[in-house]
């Protein structure tokens, strides 16, 4: 089958069946573009366009094509006439037959327009229309509308005029020319053409020449041309009143170049193309032209190169395509060099044009060159955008705002706004976003190239201000993310006071963070490779928080590994220490406990040996979170204990509200559900005082897992909701994460498993993006949990597995045991009896090791199912009691209900009827309280058991 491309989607409907039927036709002969062109005597190229849709058809190629074939033409033929505009057909171009076709005749021209001066033949001046047209169909259609808008405006109308800019080698006049050839039969009073020169190596034509040449152009003779310029242009639209003319003016360096150059009277129509936007033309209709999508620049360049048979996907073919920045100029200077040496020689010019500091030097040919194209729009630049100009060529990074570019040149916001909007307006930089800015990656070539001739000096102090006002701005809005203090002094800024934009919030900090993050890790990376570590230490500071939000963690560690080493070989003591607990808290929430364990020990050593209290406290923190996740809770209560004593000491709120948070924590994971309210509300009130929406949603979390397990369901989802929406509202998605999925857990105990198993889903849909390897497997357990409880016990059981597999990976002890008696569960639910009690014995060690009583009570609960069941209701009985004793000690109503449900069980196998009554009523009361789907099937045994007995 032959290679066809997608048809372009502005094709009218019968053109696109013209097209398609003339592709089937082709494919049913069997034939290739060069039988085609052997038939027809029409070009291959003029056919690829053709089958391609990228130009229409002309009448002659179709008839030849029928003939040729031999095939009934009818149903082609009205397909043809029907895809025709209503006033136009169009004709093939010069350029596209071969030399044995016959050109098919202009169609007649329309009489003169009375009025018009006689003369025997109306200039004809357009320059040969281009072969390899290629796209600009939205662009082509919006002209040929006002060419006809033109052609017929009544006497009152105005005078049309299309001001097409763009950057250099866009194709501005390219395409103005293609569109006069396509429109040029609507104005047979004559066709002018001038080059204004206004951005090239000569002297821009003034008014007055280009004026002189246009009359002349009109037979207006030589000597009857008035010296004044006033005067000329009245004598030229006067030889323009009454006429369909066309005009095009062609690289116009400004509004005040043309304003004298166009007609007085509707009814010619004006094309004029200019690198710079011509704001200055107030009734002018504006076409701007960025380069060509990817596939039609890749088209542009295989159709000039001649390798027509080569698929524009081919990789060198895209490399290419992307390396020439799809500029349709740079595109053609690499398709010429092609043609001549066919398609074995692309991967070597790719390789040249990957090479930067080569590139702009291979873009070019005997009498085409990129940079002197670039050079011509710079020279029209006053020298102050010559200078941001050159400024913004040695920027790190790839894209920029008003703020970075006030900073680099110096001077106020106001200033740099509107240097840029000069620069906006010459096409020299693409606006891609609201005030957000980029160079086209051959003009930021061109740009360093110049920012390389500047002083060094210079450049020097640019850059010393550009890393000053990132400094500043990223201490600004880290200020509004970090939860603790940053012991030792802020590094100095680079260079004076920049100005920058105002953060007063979080929301705007991480607005501001997330646009610059690239450029700010570039500048990094930039600071460091030209000897200026205070700075990229600084910034490294200042980002850490937010690449941990982010979940670039192993970015930041990266950076920070690189501050540690600039610190020990300088002697910063303060800097190496922050690092290490930057380090030790990204380890932390990636998974990696014994790197986080070994950089936080060595933080403490750090922060003692400095005498530094804050930073012995922030030490301390880390560490008691990490003893957490691994359940060593008795060392991390002495640890945190230490901390909290430090931080109140100090006046810290911030981190005694933190330390208390981690404190309630371990109270409700070890069951001390009083101890754990006590805690949480304390941290909670400091967190009111301070205003931290943040520090609130954390504690919501632990209260809501408190509020659970003392039985008020209810209320757990309301505060578990509530911390969700504040982390959705912070744009805080390992928050979101951790709350979802607690969130899920309390519905799934309150029968809601749909809900719970949705909200599972999302929760490790978000850590598995993270990379939270400890929220993954979290979340993992819960959601195998929730398919269990609806019954779905082999994919419960595959995710159960994965997670414990995870956590003994991670070393995590406490989640760990957790799994364990989950995967019991389901085990236990496939009849697999003595896999399951194995599961459980293990898990039980493992919670009394470490001191946890409620796991302790899930896997006593778990080991008494288990063997009621496989042993009989005389070995059970005895540990639902004992689990029952536990749940009372910690006070989990849900598991005491659990426990009496089960001894109810046993006591009625064992004919204890009315020990089962009492033990059964006493579950009912609790499961009203914790479960109510529980409550009615416990109610129910309960009714009956009471009958029975």
């Amino acid at each position: 089958m032959p290679y066809w491309t997608a048809l372009p989607d502005g094709l009218e409907p019968a053109e696109r069946q013209l097209v398609e039927r003339l592709r089937a036709l082709k494919d049913e002969r069997q034939l290739t573009l060069k039988q085609l062109e052997g038939l027809t005597h029409y070009s291959h190229a003029s056919w690829q366009r053709w089958l391609n849709g990228r130009r229409p058809i002309t009448r002659e190629a179709l008839e030849s094509l029928i003939g040729a074939l031999d095939v009934d033409g009818t149903g082609l033929r009205q397909l043809f006439h029907a895809a025709q505009p209503a006033d136009e057909e169009p004709q093939a171009p010069r350029a596209e037959r071969t030399e044995h076709a016959q050109e098919p005749d202009e169609p007649p021209a329309p009489p003169a327009t009375p009025g018009t001066p006689a003369r025997d033949t109306a200039p004809c001046q357009l320059p040969a229309d281009t072969r390899a047209f290629t796209g600009r169909t939205r662009e082509l259609a919006d002209l040929l509308d006002r060419a006809r808008e033109a052609a017929g405006g009544g006497p009152d109308g105005p005078v049309v005029v299309c001001a097409i800019d763009g950057m250099g080698g866009v194709g501005k006049s390219a395409l103005a020319v293609h569109a006069a050839h396509r429109v040029r039969r609507h104005f047979p009073d004559g066709q002018l053409f001038i080059d204004l020169h206004g951005h090239t190596d000569l002297e821009p034509v003034s008014a007055a020449d280009a004026l002189d040449w246009l009359l002349r152009s009109l037979d207006v003779p030589a000597q009857t041309i008035p010296a004044d310029q006033d005067q000329r242009a009245a004598l030229y639209r006067e030889r323009l009143a009454g006429t369909r003319t066309l005009i095009v003016l062609d690289n116009a360096i400004g509004a005040a170049q043309i304003r004298p150059l166009l007609p007085g009277l509707p009814g010619c129509l004006v094309l004029v193309t200019s690198r710079k936007r011509l704001t200055g033309l107030d009734d002018a209709h504006s076409v701007s032209l960025a380069t060509l999508p990817p596939d039609e620049a890749a088209g542009l360049l295989l159709d000039v190169a001649g390798l027509t048979r080569l698929s524009p996907d081919a990789p060198a073919i895209r490399a290419a395509v992307g390396l020439c920045g799809n500029l349709p100029l740079a595109l053609r200077i690499v398709a010429a060099r092609l043609r001549h040496r066919g398609v074995q020689a692309v991967d070597g010019l790719v390789a040249r044009l990957h090479d930067e500091n080569a590139r702009l030097v291979t873009l070019q040919d005997e009498d085409r060159n990129l940079a002197a194209v670039f050079e011509a729009s710079y020279g029209a630049l006053p020298a102050a955008e010559q200078r941001l100009f050159r400024l913004l060529g040695q920027l790190p990074g790839t894209e920029f705002d008003v703020w970075t570019a006030a900073n680099l040149a110096g001077t106020d916001l106001w200033e740099g706004e509107r240097l840029l909007d000069s620069l906006l307006d010459h096409n020299l930089l693409i606006q891609h976003a609201p005030e957000r800015y980029h160079f086209h990656d051959l003009v930021r070539l061109y740009a360093r190239t110049l920012a390389e001739l500047d002083p060094p000096a210079e450049r020097a102090a640019a850059l010393d201000r550009l890393l000053g006002y990132y400094v500043h701005t990223a201490r600004q809005a880290d200020r509004h993310l970090n939860r603790f203090t940053r012991p030792g002094l802020p590094a100095a800024l680079p260079a004076g006071p920049p100005v920058g934009p105002e953060l007063p919030d979080r929301a705007a900090a991480l607005d501001w963070l997330r646009a610059e993050q690239e450029n700010l890790l570039t500048l990094v990376r930039h600071a460091r490779a030209h000897q200026r570590p205070d700075a990229a230490g600084a910034l490294t500071g200042e980002l850490s928080v937010f690449l941990r939000f982010e979940g670039r963690w192993q970015e930041c560690v990266s950076l920070q590994r690189a501050v540690i080493t600039t610190a020990r070989e300088t002697g910063d003591g303060w800097a190496e220490a922050n690092a290490l607990c930057d380090i030790s808290r990204i380890s932390l929430v990636s998974g990696d406990f014994p790197q986080a364990v070994e950089a936080c020990e060595l933080a403490l050593a750090v922060y003692l040996g400095l005498g530094d209290r804050l930073g012995e406290a922030n030490a301390l923190h880390e560490l008691g979170r990490v003893r957490y996740l691994t359940g060593e809770f008795e060392s991390m209560a002495e640890v945190h204990g230490r901390a909290l004593a430090l931080y109140r000491d100090l006046g810290d709120r911030r981190g005694q509200a933190n330390t208390l948070h981690e404190l309630g924590s371990r109270a409700v994971l070890v069951g001390d559900y009083a101890a754990a309210a006590t805690l949480l509300q304390e941290a909670m009130a400091i967190h009111r005082e301070l205003d931290d929406p943040l520090g609130r949603a954390h504690v919501l979390v632990q209260l809501g897992r408190t509020t659970h397990s003392t039985g008020d369901s209810a209320a757990a989802a309301d505060m578990l909701a509530g911390a969700v929406a504040t982390y959705q509202e912070l744009g805080l998605r390992q928050g979101e994460a951790s709350a979802a999925k607690d969130l899920g857990t309390v519905l799934r105990a309150t029968g809601d498993h749909q809900a719970a198993a949705e909200l599972q889903e999302r929760s490790l849909r978000i850590y598995r993006e993270l990379g939270n390897r400890h929220g993954i497997a979290g979340a993992t357990e819960e959601l195998g949990l929730a398919r269990l409880a609806a019954g779905e016990l082999a994919p419960a059981t595959e995710l159960l597995e994965a997670a414990v597999a995870i956590f003994q990976e991670l070393g995590a002890q406490q989640a760990g045991a957790n799994a364990l008696t989950a995967l019991a569960r389901a085990r236990h639910r496939l009849g697999e009896h003595g896999s399951s009690e194995a599961l459980l014995e293990r898990s039980l060690a493992t919670h009394r090791t470490i001191g946890d009583h409620h796991g302790e009570a899930q896997a006593l609960l778990g080991l008494a199912e288990v063997r009621t069941d496989s042993t009989g209701p005389r070995v059970g009985l005895p540990l639902y009691r004992e689990a029952h004793a536990m749940a009372q000690r910690i006070g989990s109503p849900a598991d005491e209900a659990r426990a009496l449900d089960g001894a109810a069980h046993c006591l009625e196998l064992l004919g204890d009827g009315a020990a089962a009554i009492a033990a059964l009523r006493e579950a009912v009361t609790l499961y009203q309280r914790t479960n109510p789907s529980l409550a009615v099937s416990a109610a129910l045994r309960l009714a009956g058991l009471e009958h029975a007995n």
